[in-house]
């Protein structure tokens, strides 16, 4: 595609409206199927600048940086569904009772959109507490024996999983470079090779002509 902009093409899971600009958690920050489970850090209220203005509101802070399902964690407006939502599952909405808390995050097709009327996407969250799922140790790269983490937009289990069928063990993205570049190196090296044993098995010019002689005469040895 030709543009004077500076684009970067997208490619295998990522997806459109994943690498927004926004200083507010959205519904199309998180995967399609995840319900993440954030810790709460803070609780704001001021100002924010939304498209339909500038309004008071509500807003959530969170520990976490990164989870499974949102590439990065922004702070979330909370309005009255969600508040409403926070009193019911902790008996009040007060700071002192809520920082420390966790919430499970989904997204509903079915919020009703202020501006124009019709349906849209908005961030719930779920009037129950989180479920504690056993947590399986984060996986191990095989070169360099460090604990996998993200990265290019892909979490540790994810990267573990990739590697390991495509190159045998889990890696590390760094490692996983490495045995890349490696691989290429070596290709090109037998490639020389080829080409340079290609050109020793070539006989001479004379000698050629000799054989050809010796096969257009009676006899040939």
């Amino acid at each position: 595609m030709m543009t004077k902009d500076k684009l970067r093409q997208l490619k295998g899971d990522e997806r459109l409206g994943q690498m927004r600009e926004s200083e507010y958690l959205g519904a199309e920050d998180i995967d399609d199927g995840v319900e993440p489970v954030l810790t709460i850090a803070g609780l704001w209220n001021g100002t924010v600048t939304l498209q339909r203005g500038k309004e008071n509101k509500d807003v959530l802070s969170f520990a976490e940086e990164r989870v499974h399902g949102i590439m990065q964690v922004r702070p979330l407006i909370v309005n009255s569904t969600n508040r409403k939502t926070l009193r019911k599952l902790f008996g009040d909405a007060k700071a002192s009772t809520l920082v420390g808390k966790q919430i499970q995050l989904y997204v509903d097709h079915n919020v009703r959109d202020p501006q124009d009327g019709g349906l849209t996407d908005g961030i719930r969250i779920r009037p129950y507490k989180p479920r504690v799922q056993k947590q399986e140790p984060p996986p191990v790269c095989t070169d360099c024996g460090q604990e996998i983490t993200p990265a290019m937009g892909k979490d540790a289990r994810w990267l573990a999983a990739y590697t390991a069928k495509n190159y045998g063990v889990s890696l590390c993205a760094a490692c996983a470079q490495k045995r890349k570049d490696a691989a290429v190196a070596a290709e090109m090296q037998r490639e020389q090779e080829s080409a340079a044993e290609a050109q020793q098995i070539q006989p001479p010019e004379y000698e050629t002509g000799a054989l050809n002689m010796e096969a257009d005469g009676e006899e040939v040895l």
